[in-house]
């Protein structure tokens, strides 16, 4: 499945369930340049990142002269249709417990809880989280010279 695929997939789940806004949390530097491009395809809609599992310090997501995404300040979300986790989340060195994603899910109520992550991470990190989507991705890569 090529990037454009992925994304028009993303895109679709987000269309047929009815979902306005969408919040990414994820790492800071690591995943929040993945919620700018996930959520460019679904532009439309109210966009949110929040860093790590701190929903007090949301920035909101602004469509930029049609060319790409940028953070703002925003502060405290209460609650949001869609909820997406990111896998950085899951990775050791970021100590972020299962436990606290959990209840960011409990406290935003979303409609639609989506992950996405690359070579298994949710599963290697053992989480339980139910998703209503998952989008595990994987990658090759080649470097020549």
């Amino acid at each position: 499945m090529s990037l454009s695929q992925l994304l028009r997939e993303f895109r679709e789940v987000i269309s047929t369930n009815n979902i306005n806004t969408v919040a990414f949390a994820g790492i800071p530097g690591f995943c929040q340049p993945f919620a700018e491009l996930f959520g460019f395809v679904i532009r439309d809609k109210e966009l949110y990142f929040i860093p790590y599992t701190n929903y007090k310090d949301s920035k909101k997501l602004i469509l930029k002269e049609n060319i790409g995404l940028q953070m703002e300040d925003f502060g405290e979300l209460d609650k949001v249709d869609c909820l997406v986790i990111f896998g950085g989340l899951a990775m050791k060195k970021f100590n972020i417990s299962e436990d606290n994603v959990q209840a960011l899910i409990n406290s935003l109520s979303p409609k639609l809880t989506l992950g996405i992550c690359f070579m298994s991470m949710f599963k290697k990190a053992n989480w339980k989280i139910k998703f209503d989507y998952l989008f595990d991705i994987y990658i090759s890569y080649e470097v020549e010279r």
